[in-house]
């Protein structure tokens, strides 16, 4: 997903999050309604001026809004994948220990 994507996506998901309409985003911003429209559907994009206005209205630091959390969702996903691997492994190897004291034990 590219820059402008990224910040489209979580300009929008933030906005929703906080409960505001585009209308009271952009009085917010001391913008016209249309402007954030347009920024949403990627027809425009915001100036730096534009984007600190912005982070400030939806109380978010500027860079996370490009910041692109399936990044974080894949590396959560894969930590926990490897924390799962890590106890099946210590389980089985428990397993394997109990049945080789077991068999020393008959012989």
């Amino acid at each position: 997903m590219g820059l402008q994507q990224v910040f489209m996506a979580n300009m929008k998901k933030r906005r929703k999050l906080l409960g505001y309409t585009q209308e009271k985003l952009a009085d917010m911003c001391n913008t016209d309604p249309c402007y954030i429209r347009q920024i949403e559907i990627g027809r425009r994009f915001p100036s730096l001026e534009y984007i600190e206005r912005i982070a400030n209205a939806l109380n978010i630091a500027p860079y996370l809004l490009f910041y692109d959390e399936t990044h974080i969702e894949n590396n959560v996903q894969l930590s926990l994948y490897t924390e799962q691997k890590q106890k099946i492994k210590s389980m089985l190897i428990d397993n394997v220990n109990q049945i080789c004291s077991i068999i020393d034990d008959q012989y």
